[in-house]
């Protein structure tokens, strides 16, 4: 595409590439100084253009000794998203797009959407489990792109007769204006857990607020009306639509039961109930599911249908996911306190008479402020609680267990350091009707152990591998 076309005014010389890595061959590229956390690109215009770079488009004050075309521009990421629009041909035009925003649940939210759309067309989907469409898989560094790499992979996911693409996107992402280049039809907000790391590391709100502010009239913003984020945003955006347990949320949760099958509920939309019905567990997964079913209806989909082609969906790899059909064992990535309880009230809401145990992960990195209300937490729902390591070598877990000492009021807590062992133990002791959460690893594949990280198989092959091993033994008394 000629220069002339993106710049007003620029000479008739053919652009080949946009680029914002000045590392990368750029034969005939624009390159972007982007002003980013850690690095600026008004660093590195020499490399860019070393690199095959023949136009630079900047915002602060440069000597233009290089030989390559100068743009000054008063904002380099705004001046790049109107010119990859222009480059890639309108990407945005004739797909939808949801972005799935908060600070937990957006992975699960974005896969249920993309669960139910792949079943009407052809779903892309770009997060924390990578890049996925037309059954390809590619793994990503990033939950969230850059600016740029956004728009490629629209455009090629559109060449690829993809109909929809979900986004998942962080608060940092989404003040970073990673994903200002994309015009969602539908934006949704799932739940803030303030006791997160994200959520206590920076001015949270503030930076959501920043992108509303962004979106136009004509994209939907589905907001949880239970949530303490509702009172936060509702004045940002004009467009939105609410899910909740409230009485005067626009989709209503009602007569919710849970348990060790999945989950039922009601969901009330304009005085009608519809119902509705999942193998998930969880009460977090009946806010998941039902945020997912509200975007999905308020981009044109039939409510009815939604429901009956949602209620299959499978588990997100580590998150609530139970792993094995015979006994109630649920694997889950939970780490900061709020989760943790999550997953514990599950536990003790789903035993009736039989016991919730726990495999529960302890980190030398803990406050013991935070070991404290972790104890607390436990012992207020579960019968049978085993501490191991995480991020931890064997010798800090029992320098922890000391620490945690003062804080135990039962007899109820023991500590197993070998991770694969206090998953061997718990699966050992549990009953068939017992319920037993493995909490802290998720779908993670290592351990974090002194100076480095150590390959483990992750807690759903000790689970499985364990759980044969029983009922192995069991078939052989028999």
């Amino acid at each position: 595409m000629l220069l002339s076309k993106l710049f007003a005014g620029a000479p008739d010389i053919e652009i080949e590439q946009l680029s914002i890595d000045s590392r990368t061959s750029m034969k005939n590229a624009i390159f972007f100084c982007l002003d980013g956390i850690k690095y600026d690109g008004h660093d590195y215009i020499e490399e860019a253009i070393s690199n095959g770079a023949k136009v630079i488009v900047y915002s602060k004050p440069q000597e233009t000794k290089y030989n390559a075309i100068y743009i000054k521009v008063n904002n380099v990421n705004n001046v790049l998203v109107k010119v990859a629009n222009i480059f890639y041909m309108n990407p945005n035009e004739g797909i939808r797009k949801y972005i799935v925003s908060g600070n937990y649940g957006r992975c699960s939210v974005a896969s249920f959407i993309n669960h139910y759309l792949n079943k009407v067309s052809n779903c892309g989907y770009i997060g924390i489990l990578g890049i996925k469409y037309n059954g390809l898989e590619l793994n990503s560094s990033f939950d969230t792109l850059n600016i740029l790499d956004n728009l490629k992979l629209l455009d090629t996911m559109k060449k690829n007769d993809v109909k929809a693409v979900t986004f998942e996107a962080n608060a940092i992402s989404l003040n970073l204006q990673k994903l200002d280049s994309i015009r969602p039809d539908c934006f949704i907000y799932t739940c803030t857990n303030r006791n997160s790391s994200e959520f206590q590391s920076i001015d949270y709100y503030n930076y959501i607020r920043r992108y509303l502010y962004t979106l136009e009239n004509t994209t939907k913003v589905v907001l949880n009306i239970d949530d303490d984020s509702f009172s936060e945003f509702q004045d940002c955006v004009e467009n939105f639509v609410t899910y909740g347990t409230s009485s005067v949320a626009n989709y209503q949760i009602r007569d919710i039961s849970i348990t060790t099958k999945g989950i039922s509920y009601k969901i009330i939309y304009e005085d009608r109930p519809y119902a509705v019905r999942s193998s998930l567990q969880g009460r977090v997964n009946v806010y998941n599911l039902t945020a997912a079913i509200v975007a999905l209806h308020q981009t044109g989909y039939e409510l009815d249908d939604i429901i009956e082609k949602i209620a299959d969906v499978g588990y997100v790899d580590g998150v609530m996911e139970k792993v094995d059909d015979e006994y109630n064992i649920i694997v889950d990535d939970a780490y900061d306190t709020n989760s943790i309880e999550a997953v514990c009230e599950y536990a003790a809401a789903v035993k009736q008479k039989n016991k919730a145990i726990g495999v529960i992960s302890i980190n030398h990195t803990d406050t013991d402020k935070r070991l404290e209300k972790i104890i607390s937490i436990l012992e207020k729902y579960l019968d049978v609680i085993i501490l191991t390591e995480n991020e931890s070598l064997e010798s800090e877990v029992m320098e922890i267990l000391n620490r945690c000492t003062p804080y135990i009021k039962s007899k109820r807590v023991i500590c197993i350091p070998l991770r694969s062992s206090a998953i061997e133990n718990a699966v050992e002791i549990m009953n068939k009707n017992d319920t037993l959460i493995i909490v802290g690893k998720g779908n993670e594949r290592f351990l974090s152990m002194g100076l480095g990280k150590e390959f483990y198989y992750g807690d759903k092959h000790y689970t499985r591998k364990f759980v044969e091993k029983r009922r192995s033994e069991e078939n052989e008394i028999i």
